[in-house]
């Protein structure tokens, strides 16, 4: 449902293996809203790019990862679901086209998936910027 005409990107879901698929064929940007403390905990998702959701910065590291380019498929990524759905929301809101919602994150949700880590899929270390 758009307002005045203006229609709204629709917020798609995929699981983390398929999210995993796309994003090495080149098919998505990845974006991980989770905190720097949870990255350090987990790893990050093989090639993906961090975005905390609660930093003033989110909505511009995210045009960041996919280069300005608001058509450029993403899909977010959070422990459970739930950031990762308001980040989705937040990006739509923003222009973003082409949205995706990794709903079973990283630890997996109930009836959502098992998650990107008990389903064995990669991660990257995080390595913090030196300050």
């Amino acid at each position: 449902m758009g307002l005045g005409g203006v229609a709204m990107a629709d917020i798609e879901t995929l699981s983390a293996d398929t999210a995993y698929q796309m994003s090495q064929k080149g098919e998505l940007v990845l974006i991980d809203v989770r905190t720097p403390s949870e990255w350090a905990m987990t790893g990050m998702p093989r090639d993906s790019v961090g975005a905390t959701l609660q930093d003033t910065d989110f909505v511009a590291r995210a045009r960041g990862a996919v280069l300005g380019d608001l058509d450029q498929p993403v899909a977010v990524i959070c422990k459970s679901g739930t950031r990762s759905t308001s980040a989705a929301q937040k990006l739509v809101s923003e222009g973003f086209g082409h949205v995706f919602n990794i709903t079973e994150g990283m630890a997996g949700h109930l009836g959502a998936g098992d998650g990107w880590i008990k389903r064995g899929l990669p991660t990257d270390p995080f390595n913090p910027p030196d300050r």
